[in-house]
């Protein structure tokens, strides 16, 4: 018998009989054979360490098939969920964990707010548990997530959740030798805000909520909460000028229903700037119209309330720029835009009132008026219209310059006695316009 060495195999060569019998070599060794036998993992480099998860995993991996043979699935521990595993519950409750808000955008046009963040989602998987006597390890970190089964979500339905700009990543998942999975999920939701607070513009709130399912496996995913309210990232949030807060996310207790995770954001101007310019052009003149009556003669007060209004109609223009391009998606109308037409009307109403009584009271009369209405004019005027005076009276005026003494004419005072009188109707009108617009104010707001 003849042999030949070749390429470091062992040829033997017989009568009817050709074998090749491998040598005996170092790089035949089993590497994860030789991983079961380390007893400090710490002491592994880096590349040892990624080969040593890898054995886990794979171990893992092949104790699933084999126990899931009679399914029929091609890598059971990715595609099946944890509930075919031996002896597992009927159903795979997800924990939710702390979500994390890192930015958003909002549309205050649309009304619809894009959020970006992350949250912590916990689940047993009894197929992705191991001995530790055998695999001295204790985490096990998976390095894609396509290597087991994870819960996946979305925020619509099945139909129209692949049409929304919806976005959800696994960033970090691993699992613990008792078959705990944790997962680290970014995300990238929209939804639209409810703005029924819009009267209170710019304190109006935001009220936007979002509602997340599964997407597969919807009849033995549940959804549970730890009672924690979704927090900003202080490292890379930043308010841009709102006050954001989140609600404590709430699960749907329903067993009928599909399983549903509901969180929402609130979000409020923090920023006085555009409060003030709203607010302080409507304050000055609801003020200065309320003290239109301390002005004296009933002349100025009109001129005064001319001008008031054409301040207002001047602060109109300012609210068409902030607001009216917010009205078109809004039911309701903000409180400072409200009275500032609450205010506009009563000046406009005053103004009128103002203009009628002085005509009447420049009209030349011939008789006296009645003793009662001098009567309680002269109270009127000397306790709540002290401010008040009349305008001077042409008639008397021209008497004067003719020698006449104006007091020594009988409808010199007959018409003082009528000024007098419209004068102290013109202080109540204008009182009653005042307290009206005092009493307005609080009921809208």
């Amino acid at each position: 018998m003849i042999f030949y060495i070749i390429f470091g195999f062992f040829v033997v060569v017989g009568a009817q009989q050709l074998q090749l019998t491998p040598a005996n070599s170092i790089n035949n060794l089993d590497p994860c054979k030789y991983f079961e036998n380390i007893t400090d993992t710490q002491q592994l480099s880096h590349h040892e360490f990624v080969a040593f998860e890898q054995c886990v995993y794979y171990f893992l991996a092949s104790k699933a098939q084999k126990t899931s043979t009679k399914f029929g699935a091609v890598h059971p521990i990715a595609t099946l969920p944890p509930t075919f595993a031996e002896n597992a519950p009927p159903t795979i409750k997800v924990k939710v964990g702390q979500i994390t808000l890192q930015h958003f955008q909002l549309n205050e046009f649309l009304k619809d707010l894009n959020i970006v963040g992350y949250m912590q989602l916990e689940w047993a998987d009894k197929r992705l548990s191991w001995d530790s006597d055998q695999w001295k390890l204790e985490r096990l970190q998976i390095h894609s997530a396509n290597h087991i089964w994870i819960p996946v979500l979305s925020s619509q339905a099945y139909d129209t959740s692949l049409r929304n700009d919806d976005a959800m990543e696994v960033r970090r998942l691993e699992s613990t030798n008792k078959g705990n999975v944790s997962a680290l999920v970014s995300f990238s939701l929209k939804t639209f805000c409810d703005d029924t607070d819009f009267r209170h513009f710019p304190d109006d709130v935001y009220k936007c909520c979002y509602q997340l399912e599964p997407h597969f496996n919807q009849e033995v995913v549940e959804f549970v909460t730890d009672g924690l309210p979704v927090f900003t990232d202080p490292k890379y949030f930043r308010d841009y000028a709102w006050s954001v807060s989140g609600t404590v996310p709430t699960v749907n207790p329903d067993p009928n229903v599909v399983s549903q995770l509901n969180f929402c954001i609130n979000l409020q101007r923090s920023s006085s700037s555009v409060k003030t310019e709203l607010a302080v052009p409507t304050w000055i003149c609801s003020i200065v119209f309320i003290f239109t009556p301390f002005l004296g003669k009933i002349r100025i007060q009109i001129f005064a309330k001319f001008f008031i209004l054409l301040l207002q109609f001047l602060t109109l223009q300012l609210f068409s720029n902030r607001i009216a391009s917010h009205l078109g998606s809004a039911a309701a109308t903000p409180v400072v835009l409200a009275v500032h037409e609450f205010a506009m009307v009563l000046n406009t109403i005053s103004l009128i009132a103002s203009i009628l009584i002085w005509m009447l009271s420049r009209i030349k009369r011939t008789l006296p008026p009645w003793s009662w209405l001098i009567n309680a004019s002269n109270i009127i005027n000397r306790f709540i219209c002290v401010f008040n005076s009349v305008d001077e009276n042409d008639g008397a005026f021209e008497l004067e310059k003719s020698g006449i003494p104006g007091e020594s004419n009988p409808q010199s005072r007959y018409q003082s006695d009528w000024e007098a009188a419209f004068l102290a109707i013109h202080g109540i009108t204008v009182t009653f316009f005042s307290v009206i617009f005092i009493l307005g104010y609080f009921f809208i707001r």
